[in-house]
């Protein structure tokens, strides 16, 4: 029998701290690219501790940059679907795909911080659907 799930949050503890993310995230969006620009920071220091000096200073300065400019990481990823919109529209004849791709990507280009607010949505449904597992209701 099939279910529905996610396999990165199972069981009600990784639920309910997905849910509670996700509100945290809606709340305030902005949050999630100052963590995502302190892991980058901290993964940084673990790679100049691991020997990998250039990766290391790579991932610190991106860090800092987005700590500085938070929506830049929005852009670069509207940025990324757009051209990956136009090589599946051109390069690989997924036309429909690369419309779509396109189209996502225009929308975060004006809008970038509905990236955010649909990762909180994403973690606020994962977490029901992993909890509704717990107790049995799916």
């Amino acid at each position: 029998m099939e279910a529905l799930g996610f396999p990165a949050i199972n069981g009600l503890l990784a639920g309910i701290i997905a849910v509670i993310f996700g509100v945290v995230i809606m709340a305030f969006p902005r949050i999630l690219n100052y963590i995502i620009a302190i892991v980058m920071i901290i993964t940084g220091i673990g790679w100049i501790a691991g020997g990998s000096l250039l990766p290391g200073i790579v991932s610190i300065l991106f860090g800092i940059i987005i700590l500085i400019f938070p929506k830049i990481l929005n852009y670069v990823v509207g940025i990324y679907l757009i051209l990956l919109g136009l090589w599946l529209w051109f390069g690989a004849s997924a036309m429909i795909a690369g419309i779509i791709t396109l189209a996502i990507g225009i929308v975060v280009m004006f809008v970038p911080t509905i990236l955010n607010y649909i990762f909180g949505l994403y973690l606020i449904i994962a977490g029901i659907v992993a909890i509704g597992h717990f107790y049995g209701w799916f």
